[in-house]
């Protein structure tokens, strides 16, 4: 028999914010003004969740992570536009507080723009994990940095992501995994499915 649930932990863009435009927009743009060729709609879709250390690799010319992170952190406002709030996070993220559950962001965008868009979207976590400490999802660190916050258990957590790399990471991480359209220890459709698990 499964634990009960006592914290849910959320990737960001896919999930909880609707940002594929807005990242694919970016890093083209960044990859246009280093000289580098136009990043195709289909190649950043496969890699879609992937970190900044791959981007950068596969679409910035290799350039080290330390050059391209600030660039995508400083022009991201440019493309914030594309953003898309699913219109049930908020409402899940206060009901689960409500129902006493910890949460929190899990993401491999650099933390500093996760917090701006987390508070963009006005979204109210307890807790927001992104890159720049820690190694990058499918690495399980980011997820268990965050249970450890938390001070919930792993076995004790859910995890809902969009993603391989987030099915990884939290496979790794020993937490259940919640596929958004994609295969997990559970699969949901919609964001608001997720209350749907919280007694199984």
């Amino acid at each position: 028999m499964r634990p009960a649930l006592r914290a849910v932990l959320f990737d960001l863009d896919g999930v909880l914010v609707e940002s594929f435009e807005a990242w694919h927009r970016l890093v083209d743009a960044v990859a246009r003004d280093l000289g580098e060729s136009p990043v195709p709609l289909e190649a950043y879709e496969e890699g879609w969740g992937q970190s900044v250390e791959e981007d950068a690799r596969q679409f910035c010319g290799g350039r080290p992570p330390a050059e391209i992170e600030p660039v995508f952190v400083a022009r991201f406002a440019e493309f914030a536009s594309h953003l898309r709030v699913d219109p049930a996070a908020a409402p899940l993220l206060r009901e689960l507080r409500r129902r006493g559950l910890a949460t929190a962001i899990v993401t491999n965008t650099p933390e500093a723009l996760a917090r701006e868009t987390v508070a963009g979207a006005r979204l109210e976590p307890d807790l927001v994990v992104g890159t720049g400490r820690l190694a990058a999802k499918p690495a399980p660190d980011m997820v268990i940095a965050a249970c450890a916050g938390l001070r919930v258990p792993a076995g004790a957590s859910l995890f809902v992501g969009d993603t391989r790399f987030d099915r990884e990471a939290a496979r790794a991480a020993g937490v259940r995994f919640a596929g958004l359209r994609i295969a997990g220890d559970d699969t949901i459709e919609r964001l608001d499915d997720v209350l749907g698990l919280l007694g199984r």
